[in-house]
């Protein structure tokens, strides 16, 4: 039988190629891949043609899709039918006569309404727009691969900037102004020398903005600490000027009026250049057709020489921000760009700062045209500079660690060492009192390091976790810890759990620390060591149980020392328990003088709690004699342990355990006794899989025996041929934990510390900052190659509340996404210097040669390449149906954050390319999303009902919350977002309450690290109503006042998603901007952060 192929040649029928077209169809429909029913189809449908001389491919298609549908793959069908169109697509010459003529005619509006930025009523940008439609179709024939073509006209990623994918050009950067104008430029292959003025180099700061956006698609940014320099030199300029005018003219003079003169005209330069800069900018139309998309960043600490000199220019760029600019018919509205970054830093929030006056400002500024947005130095400073720990954790709280305080030994869990400092130092939240993520700063503490010894500890640090992983080692061992906590790993180094390979190995400490200062009893120690596992010592009552026969040494020692030691007599009762067996209760009986509460309360202090599952060896055991650690130890191994035949020769001691913490310390004795020790976990019954046993293994020697007390128990003695284990143990599995708790922390002297009796290192890391060959970091003159966004939603939605279904479907998208990213990394490889000479050539990025290529500026994280995401509210809300602003719905989107963030890591490890998570400021992707999801789902209610999806990890526009909170709640998202994100709060109209203003820029300080201000600053040209322009049901904007609905005659300015936006907004944003809840107004009364 043969298939008849569209170019009507003839090829064998292989139903190995319809399966594979199913499970292609399944990958980007439901997610979830059913090879049976792949398998199916492909025999049904040979078997129906089989008798046939020849098939044509198009019947085979429309078979494939009828029983795709008879076996309810809806979505499967769906896509593959997606995917069958988008193939004709590409095999057919589209001339995009009906996007053209939508353009020119006005008729098109999700084309128009692309970006608020861009009047696309006018000529250039028009023709930007035409260029770029057929710039998307080409790209969409002939680059891109049919399956993110299909993913990205479905909603399930967002290829942004596909109208620009055919050239060789970049996204966004930071410009390097300062190698441009102190070591001069070239624009249009004429050379700009140094300026000999500030005025002269906000000129030429312009001429650059407009070249890097003629040859770029993403917006830029420049910092005022590059341009301060240059108010020095005009200074310097006109008191040389003054002085020679006055000496030309024969006046006397002094230094102080010639600098008061020379501070005025300087003063008057610097309104000028400053001024020059905000009309060009405004005014420039670049080849992409618009005003260049550019960031001011006003940072006055960033050059400390020309601090005074920055501080002057922030203070004129906030008030020419002000002031506003005129529209057409001279009345002063709020520019969209330059967009303004101002950073809130110890010089400038403090009342008694320096520069508070500075932010003052800015508040006043923001109030009233929305902008300067607020970067936090403190905060930003501990995510990126490593100056204060980052929001990392390390390991279980059940681990153990040694260390001393006040020269008293501790052998103990994390957690408990936690809970004891408590009493001591002060607990402190991780940047905002908000944080869940805690940390102590410690005094007199030392942790025990491996290689060290005792070495000075400066922080312990508790944070909650979600991501972990269960490091298994050949020794027995395992270790508890997320995935980002480090290992010193024999010939490779410091290494992440999750990057752990079968076979890697770490060194791991055979031995344990201990002491013998302090002396106690033999016969009680071992009468503790009993109790601590197999007594009861609750609701007055005490008592222990052992076996009915062949345990009668255990009976007696037990009567004997309890008398003794605790004063009160004892009983034996035999206890018949069916099938459990029969059993010898061992009693102690209450007297009249209270002795029974009193040893009741002897033990619950002495071990840590009633409860098995709490109790611990108490710490003094790990400073007493040799002789009394060995009787505790036999007391423990009497109550719950047994001495084994090993294979190997000799014997092992095995003791039983559910307490993690209680099974470590017992390991740990027996290795401060000289007996190397494993640790194994099994699971407890089939009936709870999830419960662990541990147990503890070590080779007994012969004077353990003297202490043991049952005879039966060391019958099975036999001498130990070794008892030597290996400094180092290999790893054996790596597996992926997904559980939300505590984990633990350290900061050391010596960078590393022991935990679990293996060699570890502090969490302590840096985010990806980059440095010269001089080791300085370098900031200005990087970029980033592209972006491609996730829809979360669609991820959700999918799963249809199946959480294992859910992370299949979220890793078959990241790898979808990984492609497209790729993709856009490979078109920027092989790019030549020649094809922009003002980034590569001339300064804005680099100073290479017309001969080189951009390859080494594409790798080892120099410029970025971003994992972009959205609609994480609407993807918790679709799996657990509440809001990732409660208790469950947070863990759940921290969970999705992680995972992303660690995928981004793994991607950045495996290539070398800087892949960073990114939080999308969606604008006509967000309408675009929002349809295509209703499209495939229908109308759910609060995710698909509405014409926008929630930007990023943002709250739901429309929940209500206060500012306060909502900038605390994002800020936790922000730091895994390292790759770029940005929140805001609503506020309504303070132009008469600054002093709001200012409290919510103090909170922003110390919360988040990057955070704006929305108000509203609109204008009708027909009746001058100065206040807030309206929408109607039907999303009209309209005036209050007048009714004018005339878009050209009105003045309408929001935040867009990040920037403003003055030119009008798509459905969908127009929707979200209606929609937003107004986070902070004149009747709410905060008292700080």
């Amino acid at each position: 039988m043969n298939v008849i192929k569209r170019d009507c040649t003839e090829v064998d029928f292989q139903k190995e190629k319809i399966s594979n077209a199913i499970l292609k169809a399944m990958k980007n429909g439901s997610g979830i891949v059913k090879s049976k029913i792949a398998e199916d189809i492909a025999n049904e449908i040979y078997e129906e043609c089989k008798d046939k001389e020849e098939v044509s491919i198009s019947d085979i298609e429309s078979m494939v899709y009828d029983k795709l549908i008879s076996k309810k793959q809806r979505l499967t069908a769906k896509a593959y039918e997606g995917y069958r169109s988008i193939r004709e697509f590409q095999r057919e010459e589209n001339e995009l006569d009906d996007v053209i003529y939508g353009i020119v005619e006005g008729a098109d509006k999700e084309v128009l309404d692309e970006n608020s930025n861009k009047n696309a009523y006018i000529a250039p940008t028009q023709r930007d727009l035409i260029a770029g439609e057929l710039s998307r179709n080409y790209s969409r024939r002939n680059l891109l691969p049919t399956n993110i073509t299909q993913a990205h006209d479905e909603g399930i990623i967002h290829f942004h900037d596909a109208d620009y994918f055919v050239q060789h050009i970049h996204n966004c950067m930071l410009v390097n102004l300062e190698d441009m104008l102190q070591n001069g430029t070239v624009i249009n292959t004429k050379m700009i020398e140094k300026p000999k003025s500030f005025q002269t180099a906000c000129t030429v700061a312009t001429q650059i903005v407009q070249q890097v956006a003629n040859s770029q698609y993403g917006g830029q940014t420049i910092t005022l600490s590059h341009l301060a320099p240059f108010v020095r030199i005009s200074k310097e300029k006109w008191v040389k000027r003054i002085i020679e005018d006055f000496e030309e003219t024969g006046i006397s003079y002094d230094m102080e009026y010639v600098n008061y003169i020379a501070d005025k005209r300087r003063k008057e330069e610097i309104r000028a250049g400053i001024q020059t800069i905000q009309f060009q900018v405004n005014t420039f139309n670049t080849s992409n057709g618009q005003s260049p998309f550019l960031t001011i960043f006003m940072y006055i600490s960033e050059n400390p020489e020309y601090e005074k000199e920055t501080a002057m220019l922030i203070e004129e760029v906030l008030n020419q921000r002000y002031e506003g600019m005129k529209n057409e018919v001279g009345v002063p509205v709020t520019p969209s760009f330059p967009k303004l970054i101002y950073v809130l830093d110890e010089n400038n929030v403090p009342q008694d700062s320096e520069y508070r006056y500075l932010t003052d400002l800015a508040c006043k500024c923001v109030a009233k045209r929305m902008m300067p947005d607020f970067i936090s130095a403190k905060i930003m400073k501990q995510n990126y500079d490593g100056e204060v720990f980052p929001c990392m954790g390390c390991v279980d709280g059940k681990e153990i660690i040694t260390y001393r305080m006040n020269n008293k030994l501790y052998v103990e869990s994390f957690e408990r060492m936690w809970n004891r400092l408590t009493d001591v130092f002060e607990v402190k939240h991780q940047y905002s009192e908000n944080n869940p993520n805690l940390y102590m700063d410690l005094e007199n503490i030392e942790i025990y390091d491996t290689e060290k010894g005792f070495v000075n500890t400066k922080r312990i640090i508790r944070n909650v976790s979600n991501n972990w992983v269960d490091v298994h080692l050949s020794n027995g061992r395992r270790l508890l810890c997320t995935e980002d906590h480090p290992f010193e790993l024999l010939h490779k180094g410091e290494t992440q759990a999750k990057d752990l390979k079968v076979s890697d190995k770490m060194m791991i400490n055979s031995s344990q620390y201990n002491e013998e200062t302090i002396t106690f009893n033999s016969d009680k120690a071992w009468l503790l060591g009993f109790m601590l596992c197999d007594g009861c010592y609750q609701s007055n009552h005490i008592f222990a149980s052992i076996a009915a026969e062949g345990e009668d040494e255990i009976e007696e020692k037990f009567h004997n020392t309890f008398s003794k030691y605790f004063g009160l007599d004892t009983k034996t009762v035999l206890q018949e328990r069916g099938k459990k067996g029969t059993y010898k209760d061992l009693v102690a009986i209450a007297d009249e003088n209270g002795n029974l509460q009193h040893t009741i309360n002897y033990f619950t202090s002495k071990f840590g709690g009633i409860n098995k599952v709490n109790r611990h060896i108490p710490n003094e055991v790990f400073s007493w004699t040799y002789e009394a650690k060995m009787a505790f130890l036999a007391g423990m191994i009497d109550a719950d342990g047994y001495l084994n035949d090993n294979a190997h020769g000799g014997s092992v001691v095995q003791i039983g355990s559910t307490n993690k913490e209680l099974a470590l310390q017992q390991m740990a004795l027996a290795q401060a006794l000289g007996m190397p020790a494993k640790i194994y976990h099994n699971h407890y019954t089939k009936k709870n899989p999830n419960a662990i046993r541990y147990r503890v293994e070590f080779y007994a020697i012969e004077e353990l025996l003297t202490y043991i007390v049952c005879e039966k128990k060391c019958e099975h003695y036999e001498d130990a041929t070794s008892t030597h284990y290996n400094t180092y143990a290999e790893v054996v599995e790596v597996l992926p934990v997904e559980k939300t708790m505590y984990s633990y922390d350290v900061t050391t002297d010596s960078e590393h510390f022991e935990v679990s009796g293996i060699y570890s290192h502090n969490c302590r890391s840096f985010l990806s900052n980059w440095k010269d060959e001089n080791g300085k970091y370098k900031w200005y003159g990087r970029f980033n190659q592209g972006v491609v966004t996730l829809n979360l939603v669609d991820v959700g939605l999918s799963a249809d509340k199946d959480m294992d279904k859910f992370w299949d479907i979220l890793d078959e998208r990241l790898r979808l996404c990984y492609q497209a990213l790729m993709l856009r990394h490979e078109r920027l490889e092989g790019t030549s210097t020649t094809i922009s000479p003002i980034h590569w050539q001339y300064g804005a990025i680099a100073r290479l040669s017309k001969d080189d290529k951009i390859d080494d500026l594409l790798h080892n994280g120099y410029s970025t390449i971003s994992l972009g995401y959205a609609g994480l509210y609407e993807c918790v809300l679709a799996m657990l149906g509440v809001s990732h602003t409660t208790e469950e719905g947070e863990k759940f989107a921290l969970a999705v954050m992680n995972k992303l963030k660690a995928t981004c890591d793994k991607w950045k490890k495996e290539t070398g390319i800087g892949f960073g998570l990114y939080g999308t400021p969606l604008e006509s992707a967000t309408y675009k999303f929002a349809r295509k999801l209703r499209d495939r789902f229908g109308v759910i209610e609060g995710i698909t009902d509405k014409d926008y999806i929630t930007n990023s990890y943002h709250v739901n526009v429309k929940e209500e919350i206060d500012a306060f909170r909502k900038l605390g709640f994002e800020a936790q998202f922000q730091k895994i977002s390292s790759g770029g994100s940005v929140s805001y709060v609503e506020v309504t109209n303070l132009n008469n309450n600054i002093e709001a203003i200012k409290q919510l820029v103090d909170c922003m300080y110390d919360t988040i690290q990057y955070a704006e201000i929305n108000t509203k600053s609109d204008y009708c040209q027909v009746c001058g109503f100065d206040g807030e322009i309206l929408l109607d049901e039907n999303l009209e904007w309209y005036c209050p006042n007048c009714g004018n609905r005339d878009h050209n005659k009105m003045n309408v300015c929001r935040r867009t998603c990040g920037y403003l936006g003055d030119n009008f907004w798509n459905r969908g944003r127009t929707q979200d901007i209606n929609d937003r809840y107004v986070h902070l107004d004149n009747h709410i009364m905060k008292e700080g952060c």
